[in-house]
């Protein structure tokens, strides 16, 4: 005899054993006791999270002779149906029988009296699928129902229904069963079953199935096969080509650092794996996530792949920025890698772009060799009255410079923070019309292309608007150092003119951290209730250079060149 597969071998028998789906689960148990069952309903959601099983739940519930403890799976009812022989339960695959003399034939029988319960349930499985006539035949059905038919239509696809079948129904929304559910499930199955399956596997699965907890089972079943019942995650890693952490954090280490070398090696070895080069970018993804989330919370408890170490040992070679740039970089490669014909070099292309425009050098201008450098780039520049030389400056410390990548330039930080008393002299000009309008308008950074206008609009999706007033708006930054790069005043003059030409936003930009905006807002309520708020900041905006007239001589040497003009006196 063939062995039972578990996910048929641990279908849930009653509404108790359901994994999840909590409140489907306590409406339909609380209509079946207080006899409060519909003529039709219509289960939803992704495949595998029990809606057949539900569906078959409420079928047995629904004819038990016990109904306080209804499926009591010990009256002839409930034992019928456990066999599969229950005379008043139908089940129909809508898939197979799409036709609409199906329909119809089934529309026939459904007005014949129920022969061993007190209902006759059908369970139309894959609904979606069927024709056109025959949804409209069960339509009609639906409107006018037999005495004593109960429906339950089920699908992962219900917008291909008609709109008047679902209205017509009680819908239920299956979600996707949780990770941690699905771990604490097949752990305790494993038990049962005599499976010897690590934590950190039976996590790896629960991620895999996605939601899933059919597959899930299948995927653990596969597993035991293999391991002869003895599950690990280097096991599951190698039968679906799966890569772990410390591979993924070695390998964006290597991409910050412009370790090309190891990171073609890298690349060559999870081909030769067999590695799932998907997988692997969205797992690339997730451990860029939690850096960024790790950097601006600092709680363990936030992190579901890393350890705290990890995180910070990633932080050490890569900003919040950095990580957050890189993320949506890869983000984007998704449908790349999906329709590449060689998934490998693919990700190869993908892992030396990250590298070339990390390795960018950054050009160093000053005025005169006298005059200190600036590495700050105007948002306006001037056209001065005399062209004047440019000075490349060619010392240590700058070649120091532009040997570091544009991802050690964002750490760039001046010490600059705003006080409580700062912020409360913000906080009363702002209104909540305002937040709302200019939250409006951060939109359009969605919409801004160009390179020149990256470093902006990278360094705002770091914030979130804390308040905004006819004249300024109050950042929360994700962290000291964001917030220290948005109050210094050359990046942040840059800042003012990028949002009011490209943002429509002609307002003073102030940043602050989540904590600091936290502690003056409750100040803010203590002073007002007491009347001592601060008077408002005195705003005033940046205004741009005069450019100074040039004469025609000079328009025109600056046009030629001093080459190739001579002035006649």
């Amino acid at each position: 005899m063939a062995k039972i597969a578990l996910y048929q071998k641990y279908r849930s028998a009653d509404f108790d054993e359901v994994v999840g789906q909590e409140y489907i689960v306590r409406s339909i148990k609380n209509a079946v006791r207080e006899n409060k069952i519909g003529h039709a309903y219509l289960f939803c959601g992704p495949r595998g999270t029990g809606k057949t099983t539900m569906a078959r739940i409420l079928a047995k519930a629904v004819n038990c002779e016990n109904p306080e403890k209804a499926p009591c799976g010990e009256c002839s009812n409930c034992i019928a149906a456990i066999n599969g022989v229950h005379p008043d339960i139908i089940e129909i695959n809508a898939a197979n029988e799409t036709h609409v003399e199906d329909i119809r034939d089934l529309i026939e029988r459904s007005r014949l009296a129920p022969m061993q319960g007190k209902h006759k349930i059908y369970i139309v499985d894959e609904v979606h699928q069927l024709s056109s006539a025959a949804s409209s035949a069960l339509l009609k059905t639906l409107e006018e129902p037999p005495e004593n038919v109960i429906f339950i239509l089920a699908t992962t696809d219900p917008q291909k229904l008609l709109p008047t079948i679902i209205s017509r129904c009680q819908r239920y929304d299956f979600s996707k069963v949780r990770k941690d559910q699905i771990r604490d499930h097949l752990l305790n199955i494993a038990e049962k079953e005599g499976i010897y399956c690590d934590a950190e596997a039976a996590e790896m699965i629960a991620v895999l199935a996605d939601g899933g907890m059919r597959d899930a089972l299948s995927i653990m079943d596969q597993c035991a096969s293999y391991t002869s019942d003895h599950i690990t995650v280097e096991d599951v890693d190698r039968i679906y080509g799966l890569s772990t952490v410390e591979e993924k954090t070695g390998l964006l280490k290597d991409i910050f650092t412009k370790n090309i070398e190891n990171v073609i090696e890298r690349i060559r070895s999870y081909e030769s794996k067999g590695i799932d080069f998907q997988r692997f970018n969205d797992g690339l993804i997730e451990i860029l996530k939690e850096c960024v989330v790790y950097s601006t919370v600092r709680k363990s408890s936030m992190l579901k792949i890393l350890k705290p170490e990890d995180a910070q040992e990633m932080l050490k070679n890569a900003s919040e920025s950095t990580c957050m740039h890189v993320a949506e970089k890869l983000l984007d490669t998704k449908e790349k890698l999906r329709t590449a014909t060689s998934a490998a070099s693919c990700f190869e292309v993908i892992c030396l772009g990250l590298m070339v425009e990390a390795s960018q050098p950054v050009t160093v201008i000053a005025k005169s060799a006298e005059k200190p450098v600036n590495t700050e780039v105007s948002a306006v520049q001037p056209v001065k009255s005399a062209p004047e030389k440019t000075v490349v400056i060619n010392n240590e410390s700058a070649a120091e410079e532009t040997e570091k990548p544009v991802f050690a330039q964002e750490n760039y930080q001046e010490p600059e923070s705003l006080q409580t008393e700062d912020i409360l002299s913000l906080l009363v000009q702002c209104s909540k019309s305002d937040k709302a309008d200019d939250e409006i308008y951060m939109k359009r950074m969605d919409f801004v292309r160009g390179i020149e206008n990256k470093k902006y609009t990278s360094i705002l999706k770091d914030t979130v608007i804390g308040a905004s007033g006819k004249d300024c708006v109050l950042l929360i930054a994700g962290s000291q150092a964001v917030a220290n790069r948005i109050n210094s005043e050359s990046f942040n003059r840059e800042l003012y003119f990028f949002a009011a030409e490209q943002l429509k936003i002609d307002k003073m930009f102030y940043a602050v951290t989540k904590d600091d905006f936290l502690q003056a807002s409750k100040a803010f309520m203590a002073r007002m209730k007491e009347g001592t708020l601060p008077e408002k900041k005195n705003i005033t905006r940046y205004q741009k250079e005069k450019e100074t007239e040039q004469t025609s001589e000079e328009k025109v040497l600056a046009l030629f060149g001093e080459d190739s003009v001579e002035l006649m006196q």
